[in-house]
């Protein structure tokens, strides 16, 4: 429920500096709430800022948390010990030394900026262009908004601001003025043991984890999906923990909970016989104009994913989570492994970084504009790495720490959110199992089904598809109109923004609200199995068309960002 900037100066800070800090906490909070008041804490030459603060941020002298921490560290805010198991962004100052550390799979996005007086640590972009002032928009994350609807795996929408990689820690010498970046090594090694004692250790990892974590049931509440992931947990935190009081929630469109095979209902049949209390929330269209939505989740997330269907009630949710005093969310993000994959182009699109040039009407996008879509080393294959293996490493270093920490990011300034499959100990212990058993979750699932009720598993997302969303009339004239604008031929061709425009669909919200329980497209995806999908998207549509109203928005989303941040609007 909170998001911080924090900073240490070489040189004694200014007395304005507690008003601007306190500035930016207002500027970087929801229009929909009226957020807990700014925690602000000023020293001679280091200060930090926590918009809508709550009683879950761990804070030391001037050393911060925000997340969740698993078990007890006495030594958690000091800077140069051990990471501490937990998911979280964490800010550790000491005498020599301050230092900001990330956890093993980047749940939570640091930021920071370093130059000749100033370093400046956040988990907002925002709030540190708002710091030191002017915006350097950078253009490299065009083509990876293009391609992947992210700024990609190591960008941010300013040149000047970096990010912190997964599992890493940046250590600044105070009396050098030197930052030095320690990543752990991201390795994937196969121990030579059996099935069953893989089974095993991971049991008795996810076993640790849920006996070693305590929620107050009061003020925090767990979304309940029909799948695997918020079902294990909901089932391991039964067995393993006193849950009396345990409320769940699931979101998305009111005619989900028509359909026996969705998201809406099974999670509704789960927790019925568990005997857990259940609400159902409607991610319909709110009665808002779409631009007034759309802000909201630019500004709430900073634009740094296109997900916008779970969004579009006008995150009418999360304020109420919010009013209702819930601190935080259990989610069920984890890395237990992927979809079968048989080429390298499967493996980039699967875990969501394909690239221009994989799809036929961005490919001419790069020559025409002269910007490279530079291919980070991290996302390259390495030598003798089986494409499983590549997959799955791709998933826990980048899709997490891009896609899914941007999903969270869009969430954070309303609740905290707590990801207790995605700690050290389950994940170093996955990155030990065989191919064949993270392929499809498969050694998950296998636990997951001796300790979970028999109730069917969901096959159909409660919620609408982005593409589904971006059809709609409103939308669609809203697209219409800022990419047609003079300041889009400053970014793109006149050709390229003519071939979307021209290449547009609309539909009516009432064909959206149907969608889910009709649509033919979604049965037959579910049907097919894995490797036969695989084949068809590789051999047969080799190079695919990205949806143009997905082209569309993601092009809105540039303009608009670089608009805001340029003008100081947040």
């Amino acid at each position: 429920m909170a998001k911080c900037i924090w900073i240490y100066s070489r040189k004694p800070l200014p007395n304005s500096v507690e008003e601007k800090i306190t500035s930016i906490c207002t500027k970087i909070a929801p229009d929909n709430i009226i957020p807990r008041k700014a925690k602000v804490k000023i020293g001679s030459n280091n200060a930090f800022g926590i918009m809508n603060p709550t009683n879950t941020i761990l804070i030391h002298d001037n050393s911060l948390m925000l997340g969740k921490m698993i078990g007890e560290d006495d030594k958690w805010h000091e800077p140069g010990t051990d990471f501490p198991e937990g998911t979280f962004a964490l800010f550790r100052d000491g005498e020599g030394f301050c230092e900001i550390v990330t956890d093993p799979v980047g749940t939570r996005t640091i930021w920071y900026y370093h130059d000749e007086d100033l370093f400046i640590a956040s988990t907002s972009q925002r709030a540190i262009i708002l710091y030191i002032g002017g915006f350097e928009f950078d253009a490299r994350v065009i083509p990876w908004m293009l391609s992947t609807g992210s700024l990609g795996p190591t960008l941010s929408w300013d040149r000047r601001i970096m990010r912190v990689p997964t599992d890493t820690s940046v250590i600044l010498d105070k009396k050098n003025w030197s930052l030095q970046v320690n990543q752990k090594p991201i390795e994937f090694e196969e121990s030579k043991i059996s099935d069953i004692d893989h089974e095993k250790s991971l049991r008795e990892a996810l076993v640790a984890t849920f006996e070693s974590i305590k929620f107050d049931f009061d003020e925090w509440i767990l979304p309940l999906s029909g799948g695997y992931d918020s079902r294990g947990i909901l089932c391991l935190l039964k067995s393993k923990n006193n849950v009396e009081g345990i409320k769940t929630i699931t979101w998305g469109l009111k005619t989900s909970l028509e359909s026996k095979t969705n998201d809406a209902y099974v999670a509704g049949q789960l927790a019925q016989k568990l005997n857990i209390p259940h609400s159902y929330f409607y991610t319909d269209l709110a009665d808002e104009p779409a631009e007034l939505i759309f802000n909201r989740f630019l500004i709430n997330g900073e634009g740094r994913v296109d997900h916008i269907a779970g969004y579009m009630d006008g995150f009418v949710i999360w304020k109420h989570l919010f009013e209702n005093n819930i601190q935080g969310i259990i989610r069920g993000d984890e890395g237990f492994g992927w979809t079968e994959v048989v080429s390298p182009l499967e493996v980039r699109q699967c875990v969501g970084f394909p690239i221009c040039s994989d799809y036929s009407n961005l490919q001419d996008f790069l020559p025409q504009n002269s910007k490279s879509q530079v291919i980070s080393a991290i996302l390259e294959r390495n030598e003798g790495e089986s494409l499983s293996t590549w997959r799955d490493r791709l998933y826990q270093t980048v899709r997490i720490s891009t896609i899914l920490a941007a999903l969270s990011d869009l969430k954070l300034s309303y609740v905290e959110i707590a990801n207790p499959l995605l700690t050290k100990r389950i994940i170093y212990q996955v990155r030990k199992m065989p191919d064949h058993l993270r392929t499809q979750k498969l050694l998950y699932k296998k636990i997951v089904n001796t300790i979970s009720p028999e109730v069917p598993y969901a096959s159909i997302d409660a919620i609408a598809d982005n593409s589904e969303v971006l059809r709609l009339r409103q939308v669609v004239d809203l697209l219409k109109s800022e990419i047609s604008s003079d300041t889009t031929l400053k970014l793109f061709t006149a050709e390229f923004i003519r071939n979307v425009l021209n290449n547009l669909k609309v539909i009516d919200e009432a064909h959206l609200k149907n969608e889910r329980s009709t649509s033919l497209k979604s049965v037959v995806k579910h049907l097919l199995p894995s490797r036969i999908k695989n084949i068809i998207k590789t051999k047969v549509l080799s190079a695919p068309v990205l949806d143009y109203n997905i082209v569309a928005f993601r092009m809105y989303i540039i303009m608009r960002m670089r608009k805001l941040l340029a003008e100081g609007h947040f």
